[in-house]
């Protein structure tokens, strides 16, 4: 059993399985740990500043259809003394990466989809314009762009790319609500 060739036949035959389900494992692990910590009180603005918000925009981008935002956790953190544009690329990315589990979600059902009638044209329409509508999509708050993470998964986007177009586009949202915080903070 502790043939070297045993263990590489096993890796190739679960390999597909094994990319599915460890990002997956890890999203859940460390929003529960994130949970866990926000509900202790051990991790919020004020004592923890960057990782809190790093924390909070990662849990409200990785719940599918919920909508909650990070919007709110910039704009406290900016008004207590954050700096907009770290914070602003802080959250993009934690957002950019829990949009993953839409994603894997859109990977693994894929084969569901594809027996709705209107699936073929949808993905012949998403597969033309997928980079403008995900770059649309993170620039504006919206509680339904789950539904983009999702189709891109089932179209199998590429990933460097879809993580890429919403960490641009996440980081010109919160920094737009980051700086608008800012200033409005600071005017008066």
């Amino acid at each position: 059993m502790d043939d070297p060739n045993y263990q590489q036949h096993w890796l190739h035959q679960h390999q597909k399985l094994l990319t599915r389900v460890s990002p997956l494992v890890i999203s859940i692990a460390f929003i529960t740990v994130g949970l866990v910590l926000w509900t202790n009180g051990a991790l919020n603005i004020h004592t923890a500043g960057y990782p809190s918000l790093f924390v909070a925009a990662f849990i409200g981008s990785s719940l599918l259809l919920l909508p909650v935002s990070a919007l709110l956790g910039i704009c406290a953190g900016v008004s207590m003394g954050l700096n907009p544009f770290l914070a602003a690329a802080i959250a993009a990315s934690a957002e950019a990466i829990g949009e993953m589990t839409g994603y894997l979600a859109g990977m693994g059902g894929s084969s569901l989809f594809e027996r709705n009638r209107f699936y073929l044209r949808f993905k012949r329409v998403f597969t033309r314009y997928s980079s403008l509508s995900l770059f649309v999509g993170g620039l504006i708050p919206n509680p339904f762009f789950d539904c983009l993470g999702i189709a891109a998964g089932s179209i199998r986007y590429s990933i460097t790319r879809f993580l890429l177009i919403l960490f641009i586009s996440k980081t010109l949202k919160f920094l737009w609500v980051g700086l608008g915080c800012y200033y409005g903070v600071t005017w008066f």
